[in-house]
């Protein structure tokens, strides 16, 4: 039976908050998201379903990994893979089964960060079991709504382990959407500060900026390769139909990443774009400061002349010194002002 690709839902775009500072340093802060459930750790939860079942494990410890090695024949490096906290993404596979390793970005809004969140799946012929080794909320409510409802239930599991992965993968890459959009707007917040704002507080808004675009990056890219080595790979436990359905999700990947690409790009230019205002600002107020210091040196001179009291200066000795000399000296500055102006200097 041929199953028509769902649609791709792409979440709501996020309105920032009112103060331009604050949408730059919380610019990933997703109003309206999901309490995160309390889920215990070192947890595991089995769901049976027809032939098969659905193995989810929170935090694993080594009893959870013996669980797995006497039920499954998996290779032990994947499964010390499952415990270590450090994996870069991949897909491995094995005659039995495929192991996938995926990161999914989630902002911490305490730190100001974007961390990567991994999420261990591996697939049989008959169950797929996932693991967390962190506090994810959209895993989470995955879990939640895979198990709560009864008609969610009938949809996830329906077509067998192959299409219960996808739908699952599928709806934790749809959470990065909003993530995207919300660097996005970020950048569009920076453009309009850019010449309005303190240098300060737009330097501090592109910093923010660029780390966080860069760490989604280095997640996202590993990834992107990752699911094209799955299209382009037979495997058993991967029919046509399933590569099909995969092949939406390398979609996903490959726009998200684009779209990444697309605002480190636009973040760089908007970087030497600050940068050459800053300059340029800093060498009219120098220029400024040198004007100024260059029209005070003659008067300077004259006034230190005239306060040695030497009774043979020219007036000197006039009943009205203070005027003529003053009125010099202000013929001077207003002179060299005069050819500064016709310089262009000012």
């Amino acid at each position: 039976m041929n199953l028509p690709l769902p649609q791709v839902s792409l979440h709501p775009f996020l309105t920032a908050v009112t103060n331009p500072f604050s949408r730059a340093r919380d610019f990933l802060h997703l109003p309206g998201t999901p309490e995160k459930p309390k889920v215990d750790k070192n947890r595991m939860k089995i769901i049976p379903y027809d032939q098969g079942k659905l193995i989810v494990i929170w935090f694993p410890t080594p009893k959870n990994v013996s669980y797995l090695k006497r039920h499954y024949s998996f290779h032990p490096t994947h499964l010390d893979d499952v415990i270590s906290l450090i994996q870069r993404p991949k897909i491995d596979f094995d005659p039995d089964y495929i192991f996938f390793v995926l990161h999914f970005p989630e902002y911490n809004e305490e730190s100001k960060k974007i961390e990567s969140k991994e999420v261990d799946f591996f697939l049989t012929k008959n169950d797929v079991i996932m693991i967390s080794n962190h506090d994810f909320p959209s895993f989470d409510n995955l879990i939640d709504t895979i198990t709560k409802k009864r008609k969610n239930k009938q949809t996830y599991f329906s077509q067998g382990p192959g299409f219960l992965l996808y739908r699952s993968i599928d709806k934790l890459v749809d959470t990065i959407f909003p993530l995207v959009e919300q660097v996005e707007k970020a950048l569009e917040v920076i453009d309009t500060d850019v010449f309005t704002k303190k240098p300060r507080i737009v330097a501090k808004q592109i910093s923010f900026l660029r780390r966080n675009v860069t760490y989604f990056q280095t997640i996202m890219k590993p990834q992107v390769n990752s699911f094209m080595y799955l299209l382009e790979t037979r495997h058993t436990l991967v029919d046509k139909e399933l590569r099909t359905y995969f092949t939406n999700i390398s979609d996903h990947m490959r726009k998200i990443w684009d779209r990444i690409e697309d605002v480190n790009e636009l973040s760089d230019n908007l970087s030497r774009t600050f940068e050459s205002y800053l300059s340029f600002k800093t060498n009219e107020t120098i220029k400024v400061l040198t004007i100024f210091s260059a029209t005070l040196l003659p008067l300077t001179f004259i006034t230190n002349i005239y306060g040695m009291n030497l009774y043979f200066l020219p007036f000197a000795q006039h009943p009205d010194a203070l005027f003529l000399i003053g009125s010099i000296m202000f013929a001077i500055a207003a002179s060299m002002l005069a050819v500064f102006r016709w310089r262009g200097w000012i």
